[in-house]
């Protein structure tokens, strides 16, 4: 997930214009993150926010991303319209997959997303692509919650000086 300093995904009126760019050290690590996963799983929103971008976009990224198998997570979603995509309906689903054999399973966005699969014990690791901006209001990636939730951190990488990705596990 990619996350301002303070902790939102998306700035107050759902913007995405804060990414700090361009960072070719952050393409390499983009199109190592994808060649490294076998599915990745959206939620409605973040699905349609993807759709309406990937499938027309080009160069090699937009080539990896259009062909890697997609989940979305919805309820009210009838239909995906992208490429090797298909639309789950719980987290059951999700659950059962990542049981099988192969590489991870990513949910690259959608704050409601990562609570669903936290509720449902599902998610091995927070990778936060840490942006260098506060934003001072917006979506939050973690919502409020009436649990606390230890991590241990796992790995840091700085790319080019401004980006950062910090790696979590949860340890129980």
């Amino acid at each position: 997930m990619i996350v301002s300093l303070d902790g939102y995904i998306a700035g107050p009126n759902g913007e995405l214009d804060w990414f700090d760019g361009p960072n070719p050290q952050f393409d390499r690590y983009c199109d190592e993150m994808i060649d490294g996963v076998d599915t990745a799983i959206y939620g409605r929103r973040s699905y349609e926010q993807m759709v309406a971008y990937w499938p027309r976009a080009d160069g090699a990224f937009a080539r990896k991303i259009n062909a890697l198998p997609k989940l979305v997570l919805s309820r009210t979603l009838e239909q995906a319209t992208w490429s090797h995509t298909r639309v789950v309906r719980d987290v059951d689903q999700i659950a059962a997959l990542k049981r099988e054999e192969g590489k991870p399973i990513v949910a690259w966005a959608g704050a409601s997303l990562v609570a669903s699969l936290e509720d449902a014990g599902l998610v091995d690791e927070y990778r936060l692509v840490v942006q260098p901006v506060l934003l001072g209001g917006g979506t939050r990636l973690f919502r409020s919650r009436d649990r606390r939730v230890k991590l241990r951190q796992v790995r840091t990488l700085s790319l080019d000086g401004r980006v950062t990705v910090l790696c979590f596990e949860p340890t129980a």
